[in-house]
């Protein structure tokens, strides 16, 4: 999950509480995902024979385990694929829509996959159609330069009632396709 520990997640809408209770929707993005998307992924996880899915323990926040303790991104295998689920925030035109961070320049075949999940349930932020080629995540880079291939999900704005809904709404089979997506696997 995106964050653990305590850590809230994507600050509210403004006039919303600070970092600190972060806020969208009547909830936080760290609540959401422990306590809503979490328990879909372990359910769907245990469906797929060829891959193996570790979660990362979310009484831990990856991010500060990285890059406080150096423990964390530091710590995972290089032959481990890093999946990051979280859930953006904020108001303005283009606060709508998901999209899947990655670290090449060009979408992998799986990011294509993510990325399609995301426009089937919940629609692509349109500012970047899919996609954003980022080398400006701390943690990330960590990733990025241990040569650990990864990708970052977030699957819509929780400040916005309309993606938040359709996430809700759609919740299981948005799980279950991310696992497919990232498995490349049918869940029967």
């Amino acid at each position: 999950m995106g964050h653990g520990a305590g850590a809230p997640g994507a600050p509210g809408a403004p006039g919303a509480p600070g970092a600190h209770g972060a806020h969208g929707n009547g909830t936080t993005e760290a609540h959401f995902l422990q306590s809503k998307f979490l328990p879909q992924l372990r359910k769907y996880a245990k469906e797929v024979k060829n891959s193996r899915i570790t979660c990362y323990n979310p009484k831990h926040d990856i991010v500060r385990d990285t890059l406080v303790f150096h423990k964390g991104s530091y710590k995972i295998s290089k032959k481990t694929t890093v999946i990051m689920f979280h859930l953006d925030a904020g108001g303005g035109a283009y606060a709508h829509g998901g999209h899947v961070i990655i670290h090449r320049p060009t979408p992998t075949k799986r990011d294509r996959r993510l990325a399609h999940v995301i426009k089937k349930y919940v629609g692509l932020n349109p500012a970047y159609h899919g996609y954003s080629y980022r080398t400006n995540l701390r943690n990330c880079n960590v990733l990025r330069r241990r040569g650990i291939d990864y990708s970052l999900v977030e699957m819509g704005f929780i400040t916005n009632k309309h993606d938040f809904k359709k996430i809700n709404q759609h919740l299981d089979q948005i799980v279950k396709n991310d696992i497919e997506a990232i498995t490349h696997e049918t869940i029967k």
